[in-house]
Parts: C-alpha cells; structure tokens; sequence
C-alpha cells in the first residue's frame, strides 16, 4: 500500500511550512507528499521548494478553491498510483504518529477496506472541536479491537484517508462547490461506497472556528451548496442529504442576523437561492482534473 499525504494551500505560508513538517515526521512516513498550491502570492512555492525539496509541488495556476484543489490532488495520486491519499488543508498540524493508526485500520481488512478513515480534529490545546466530530453509525466494517474507532457517516477534509479504489468508483470533490460543504458531500459517497471509519488515537490540530461574523459573499456557497447537495440525485448520501436540509434554513437566518449590511446579504442569498434552485454543478471524472491542469500549463507555456 503506498500513501500520498495531500495538502491543499493558498496563501498561508507559515501555516503550510508547519503542517507539512509535521507530515514529514510521521513514522512511517507518507510515500509522496503533494502541494496544490492554488496561485499564492506570499512565496509559499518558493519557501517549499527551498525547505522541503522533497515535496512535489503543483501550481494550479488558477484559485481553484479548496473544493477544486482536493479534486486536483486526488486525481494526480491516482494517476501516479497510488493506494490511498491522506488529506488536509494547509492549516491543519498531525501529532506524531498520527498516520500509523489510519493506515493499520485501512488495511485490517483486505477483502473489505474502508472508504475513509479520517483522524479526530483537536484544537491546539488537544480538546475535541465541537463542530467536528462526525455521528457515530452502525455498520458493517471489522475493524482491530484495540484501534479505538468508530464509524461514521462522513468526515472533513482535516486529515482523512481516503482510499483510492473507493474514490475510483465515483467522481471527484464537487469543484463547482469551490469551498464548504465539498468535504462532507464527497466523503459521504465514499461512506455508502465502503464505509467509513473515525480513529480516536488519529490526532490532527486545527484551528477552531473564529466568532461568528459576517459571511459576505461567501454566504453563497454556504446556501447553494447545500441546496445542490439536497436536490442533485448524484450527490451525497441520504444522510448528508438529510443533514443539509436540516442546517439550510438556521444558516440562511443565522446569517441574516450576524449580516453588516442587510441589502447585500439580501442580494448575496438571491444569487445564491437562484443558483443553487436552477443549476445544477457539474460532476468532474478521474482523469478530468489533470487532463485540465495540464492543458493550462500547455497554454501557459505558449504564452511564454
């Protein structure tokens, strides 16, 4: 089984070169370790291929948010073969250790891998985040006695491993999403696929959620995001359908309420509500995301 660890960065140079040392220290250690870095403008690039040359750096040449930059990472590992791809945002910082458990629970059981095993996300202080931890589920996955785990319906895009042989059988993290809701719709496909497990020993730290404030334009993903995930056939799972229809509405008044200016969270949510009832995303294939990156550096290159 071969593992690459993927992070995808934009713009947080201090927090990327701390979670990429943490990944490297890992025992064992990841067998390739993959930057998307979506066009930052503070010298991440540079300061990776400087201080950690090891590290296959993809320049995506285009922001392609979080959403669009997992897809990338995910189809360039498969392309390059290998087994299961161990995921995170550029923000997020593995305890020691932390991969050894995900990979013992992925292969436990040969006949019958997992979808996903995702690590528990703790603050900087190992408390548990409370917005994080997914719902415990019944299912059908052996897993090791002593791997202190559970499974669950969905994880979050902070440190899961996601096998590859699961993630060929669907398409890719809705690009269209661009941020929010891309991790827990793609990755409860996966769990209706395979199944998927949450590991307790797994530690990954990330930052907890700031204060509650205005969303600005971002409140667009936030309600048409969801509404895709409730109204499109292909995706999600039942589940996460349910719990999409469930958060909608408390977002929508949530926002309203937390919203500077109202006329324009008025005209952010009617973008959003027109563009989440009357479209549709579109559904990105293996193969697609990198056939993509390479025609732009193709074209980029001819510019040149």
């Amino acid at each position: 089984m071969t593992v690459a660890a993927l992070v995808v960065s934009h713009n947080r140079v201090e927090l990327l070169r701390r979670c990429l040392s943490a990944i490297l220290v890992q025992s064992p250690a990841p067998d390739e370790v993959i930057l998307v870095d979506n066009v930052s403008t503070d010298g991440s690039v540079d300061m990776v291929r400087n201080e950690f040359p090891m590290v296959t750096v993809i320049e995506s040449l285009a922001n392609l948010g979080g959403a669009g930059g997992f897809a990338l990472g995910i189809d360039i590992a498969i392309q390059r073969g290998h087994s299961a791809v161990w995921m995170m945002d550029d923000d997020a910082e593995p305890t020691a250790d932390s991969l050894r458990p995900l990979v013992d629970i992925m292969t436990f059981d040969p006949s019958r891998p997992p979808g996903f095993v995702a690590s528990t996300v703790v603050d900087a202080n190992m408390k548990l985040l409370g917005h994080n931890p997914p719902e415990i589920v019944d299912g059908f996955l052996a897993l090791p006695n002593d791997a202190n785990a559970y499974q669950a319906p969905y994880a979050s895009f902070v440190g899961v491993l996601v096998n590859l042989d699961s993630a060929k059988q669907t398409f890719l993290p809705m690009t269209d999403f661009f941020i929010w809701y891309d991790d827990l719709e793609y990755t409860s496909r996966l769990s209706e696929i395979a199944g998927g497990v949450v590991c307790r020993t797994s530690l990954v730290m990330h930052p907890n959620t700031p204060p509650r404030q205005d969303s600005g334009s971002r409140l667009i993903p936030l309600v048409r995001n969801r509404l895709w995930t409730i109204r499109d056939p292909l995706l999600a799972s039942v589940w996460a359908k349910k719990r999409a229809l469930r958060q909608l509405l408390k977002r929508i008044v949530l926002e309203g309420c937390y919203s500077r200016n109202k006329f324009q969270y008025i005209g952010y949510l009617r973008l959003a509500l027109w563009q989440g009832l009357f479209s549709l995303p579109s559904k990105p294939v293996i193969g697609e995301m990198v056939a993509a990156w390479e025609h732009r550096i193709s074209a980029q290159s001819l510019e040149i």
